[in-house]
């Protein structure tokens, strides 16, 4: 690994920056050579999210990151990408916001439809982590829901998941939140960790990311109608709604891995909380 690092730098290593976050088994540092290069490297074994990132750059633009080079090590995968300059987001400020929709609107101009074969339903990936809600339809044994929404509308609502999203042919980046945006000195924002070759409805990477702006003080209903996607059908986004909802407040009320659940807890309380606003607005 470490000589396949030093090929792509062109040199002997000279320090190395481990990233502080994270919630996969792999690296993700920013490596300096001697000579004073500096690559951000990202490794894994399998290297199946590796890969996809090297595949990805290549049609992603200047909303990701630059490959630099890549390389295989047995079992592992090695990506190599210039270094972006600036800071990964924290937070959402209200000046971030026209800038993502921004971002946003370039996604749908390169990614939709898909520019790359060998994709999957992004719908069809998620399916086995649904079920929250049709497994507590007909039991109280469940935490407590911060919002008074029926668990058997919101079980209805899971039920349509495959009809309502199955559909979309735009590539997704699968994971948006702050933690994956870099925010350089001029404002621009750039979109990292791009692991998935996934396809679904275009407006589905922002509804993913509703929750981390929400979390931010920012509402994401008003974002969404800023947005290109706008006209999304409210319909389907409500199950989208439902379904990300159910996991996230199932999965972070489990006993492991603290922070990985409480993200996922702060997931939960905001797409409910968006859910039973335009559930409201409808009714």
């Amino acid at each position: 690994m470490r000589a396949a690092v030093e090929g792509l730098l062109g040199g002997p290593i000279g320090a190395e920056q481990a990233a502080e976050a994270g919630f996969t088994h792999s690296i993700a540092s920013v490596v300096t050579g001697r000579c004073g290069r500096r690559l951000f490297v990202k490794a894994a074994a399998p290297g199946d999210a590796v890969e996809a990132g090297i595949v990805l750059a290549a049609v992603t633009g200047e909303i990701g990151p630059r490959l630099a080079g890549s390389a295989a090590v047995g079992d592992w995968r090695v990506a190599a990408y210039e270094v972006i300059e600036g800071e990964t987001l924290t937070r959402w400020q209200a000046a971030d916001l026209p800038e993502l929709l921004r971002v946003v609107r370039r996604m749908r101009e390169l990614l939709d439809p898909s520019p790359i074969a060998g994709t999957s339903p992004y719908a069809q990936a998620f399916l086995p982590l649904l079920g929250a809600w049709q497994a507590w339809e007909h039991t109280a044994d469940h935490p407590p829901l911060p919002v008074d929404l029926p668990v058997a509308l919101l079980a209805e609502l899971e039920r349509r998941w495959l009809t309502a999203l199955a559909g979309g042919g735009a590539l997704q980046h699968g994971d948006l939140r702050r933690d994956n945006v870099i925010r350089q000195p001029d404002g621009r924002l750039r979109i990292v960790d791009w692991t998935h070759r996934w396809t679904a409805p275009g407006w589905m990477d922002l509804v993913r990311l509703a929750p981390d702006l929400a979390a931010c003080g920012h509402d994401p209903e008003q974002v969404l109608r800023r947005s290109c996607w706008r006209d999304a059908p409210a319909g389907d986004v409500n199950v989208a709604l439902a379904g990300l909802a159910g996991r996230a407040w199932r999965d972070g009320h489990l006993p492991d891995l603290p922070g990985l659940r409480r993200m996922q807890r702060e997931q939960g309380l905001h797409l409910l909380r968006w859910l039973d606003r335009r559930l409201r607005v409808c009714s």
